[in-house]
């Protein structure tokens, strides 16, 4: 191997640093708005810190939450109902009405503005309109309610509703359920329709631009071989699209995860907590209740779910991703 000049080790040197020249500003925003609040929060976590610095209390704080808190879980319980209630669902709606759109509908533009709306609009706007759709009973007004007695059903509490949604249908009719099996509150499910709704446009558009580059001509060639639409749908539409989708489920998983803004807005002080993400239990718990530590500890609790979650996700789906 022949030895390198020092003229070669000082340009390779030049460029090394030119490189790292023209890093450096993004990497010290990264360090300062990203590492170090991480960081701190760690360090805050380990104290027993209110308005100011506490006792050094170690892993206690993440032993409370983890072992002595019951609030903390039912928190995290009502998240993980969220992720799954509306990840799913608004990636599968995203796709048929994406699928939809693509076809040789009249209005293809309309339909597709009426959709990315809501996602533009503001969660606050867009949340009290539902509220007044959902607005509870006994009171005469709220169109949710109007419809159940027009279908001759009982009026609901919704967003003030703190049983199960499999408890309200069961005892509908005249049958009981044990409290594991009562589901997630009614008034969750309304904020989880809301967020499905809210987030529909965005998913459309990105599956939107992912079908624009499905060739026709692999539809055409489907076709003629007999293929029907839900062949097509199943064999060439989904694994041509699959990094998008891939994509898609990461960033609502991560998005539902850290909800706060439409949970805080719709959901009820009177449902008992049944509709609190650990969002939201964070927020109660520092700005409320002034236990800095313990929220910091709780905050990286979930940044931790988060990471894991994800990263079970990329070993899961990442396979099945045709690139």
């Amino acid at each position: 191997m022949a030895k390198e000049s020092p003229e070669a080790r000082r340009r390779r040197r030049r460029e090394n640093l030119t490189g790292w020249l023209y890093v450096s500003p993004a990497a010290l925003l990264l360090g300062l708005f990203s590492i170090f609040p991480v960081g701190y929060a760690f360090y805050v976590s380990l104290h027993d810190w209110r308005l100011v610095k506490g006792d050094f209390v170690g892993f206690g704080n993440y032993a409370e939450a983890l072992g002595s808190d019951p609030s903390f879980g039912k928190a995290l319980l009502a998240t993980v109902y969220y992720v799954l209630g509306t990840v799913p669902l608004g990636l599968i709606l995203a796709l048929v009405l994406a699928n939809l759109l693509m076809g040789q509908v009249r209005g293809k533009g309309v339909y597709r503005t009426i959709y990315f709306l809501p996602y533009v609009t503001s969660v606050v706007a867009a949340a009290a309109v539902w509220l007044w759709m959902l607005y509870p009973a006994p009171a005469e007004w709220g169109l949710a309610n109007a419809l159940m007695r027009g279908l001759g059903l009982p009026a609901q509490s919704w967003v003030e509703e703190s049983s199960g949604v499999f408890r309200l249908v069961a005892e509908h009719f005249g049958v009981s359920v044990p409290g594991w099996a009562a589901g997630p509150s009614l008034s969750l499910v309304c904020v989880m329709a809301f967020s499905v709704w809210q987030a529909l446009g965005f998913e459309i558009v990105v599956l939107l631009a992912a079908l624009t580059n499905v060739p026709k001509e692999i539809y055409e060639a489907a076709a003629v071989d007999g293929a029907t639409g839900w062949r097509q749908l199943r064999h060439i539409t989904i694994p041509l699209i699959s990094p998008t989708l891939f994509f898609l489920s990461i960033v609502s998983t991560i998005r539902a995860f850290r909800v706060f803004n439409q949970v805080y807005i719709m959901a009820s002080k009177d449902t008992s907590g049944t509709a609190d993400t650990v969002t939201v239990y964070i927020f109660k718990t520092f700005y409320v209740g002034g236990r800095v530590g313990y929220g910091s500890a709780t905050a990286l609790l979930l940044f931790l779910i988060i990471l894991v979650v994800t990263l079970i996700q990329m070993r899961a789906l990442g396979a099945r991703v045709h690139y």
